[in-house]
């Protein structure tokens, strides 16, 4: 228990009720009425029951058929899909079956935070790869391969990245790929943000490139896209080989993915009215992304990356004089607005906070009012 830093958890229940919290991690959007119609029918169609440790057939057919589509990713779901209790268990069961004791994983950082102590509760150790926030090269490969040695066993990517909101582009992924095969890495890629990209920025999916498929498990669920976070079902796909190790330790440690969740989530990949659903979410999004930005642009004081996808500007409050730490819990302390500080997220994130605008739009106007009056405090 040692290795689990309960900070984070901390921070997120000790907000009062009369904080805005512009900390948030999910879409402030109701599942469509459709999928939650589904999952009602299947409760009184009676699937109450376990599902296989892999998941719904249907289901999986359903997720290789989408990675297909939509990714360019070719797959046979019998041997190659897992439907997971949400995409973080996926990523941790990976990782289980991956490493050992003493082995190391390379994690950007700025990064989510859970992936480092996912890495730690497996024995294995975090080693920091610094994201860029600038060019074409987010991840730059000769940075990781600079911390690569006997130990290295994996490379985490998360593409549009939480924190920092970057989009990988298609050659710097294919030259981590390249890196991956010179030194016999596995790649977990985590796309759970795919379809929160902004004009101009485009989703490419590691495992779309043939040659190195066989080194990369792709992880993504319903969470973010389909506003289904507490449904708590996700997906990993990869080498069969790898897929049968960790469709084990699901059936061993998590048994198997909500069964009426799961036929949710088939609704949500099956029915046209979720694209829909999704474009009209997303639109949202990038309308509360202009505002913030143009907010942000106003305090002279901080300095905001504009976010290429998901629902999170990356913002350098080191003009402040604070520490992204002290500023959050001050903000938090004098203006009851709620972000989280950037050193939760890598040791180059210490001058930083994160801004969700996953929030109501006059909760994000009065929060980034609020927000602005504190940091012009020592403009």
């Amino acid at each position: 228990m040692s290795k689990i830093s309960p900070e984070p958890f901390k921070l997120a229940l000790k907000l009062p009720k009369n904080v805005i919290r512009l900390s948030v991690g999910e879409p402030d959007f109701e599942t469509p009425d459709f999928v939650r119609d589904a999952a009602k029918r299947a409760i009184d169609e009676g699937w109450t029951h376990y599902s296989p440790a892999t998941g719904l057939d249907d289901l999986r057919r359903a997720v290789a058929e989408k990675l297909r589509r939509d990714n360019g990713i070719k797959c046979e779901y019998e041997n190659d899909v897992l439907i997971t209790p949400g995409s973080s268990s996926g990523i941790f069961l990976a990782l289980l079956a991956l490493v050992d004791p003493g082995d190391e994983v390379l994690v950007p950082d700025p990064s989510w935070f859970h992936y480092t102590t996912l890495v730690s509760l497996c024995g294995a150790k975090s080693i920091p790869v610094p994201l860029s926030l600038e060019g074409k090269s987010a991840v730059d490969a000769d940075e990781a391969e600079k911390r690569i040695n006997e130990k290295t066993r994996i490379l985490i990517l998360n593409s549009p990245s939480n924190p920092t909101g970057i989009v990988l582009s298609k050659e710097n992924i294919h030259s981590l790929l390249e890196l991956a095969e010179k030194y016999d890495l596995t790649v977990i890629s985590d796309e759970v943000y795919e379809k929160i990209v902004y004009p101009g920025y485009e989703h490419v999916s590691p495992a779309s490139f043939s040659e190195f498929k066989g080194r990369v498990i792709t992880s993504n669920g319903f969470s973010k896209a389909c506003a289904m976070t507490g449904w708590r079902v996700g997906y990993l796909a990869g080498p069969s080989e790898i897929v049968e190790k960790i469709v084990a330790l699901n059936g061993y440690v998590l048994v198997c993915a909500s069964t009426i969740s799961q036929k949710a989530a088939f609704t949500a990949l099956t029915d046209p009215r979720m694209t829909s659903a999704i474009n009209r979410m997303v639109t949202q999004f990038a309308a509360r992304r202009k505002l913030v930005l143009e907010s942000l642009s106003e305090i002279s004081m901080i300095e905001a990356l504009p976010p290429q996808g998901t629902f999170y500007t990356w913002v350098n409050v080191a003009e402040t004089g604070m520490t992204g730490e002290k500023f959050a819990y001050q903000l938090l302390e004098r203006e009851r607005v709620g972000v989280l500080p950037g050193n939760l997220f890598g040791e180059r994130g210490k001058d930083f906070v994160r801004i969700s605008f996953a929030v109501k739009e006059e909760n994000l106007r009065a929060g980034l009012k609020r927000f602005g009056r504190f940091a012009s405090l020592k403009d």
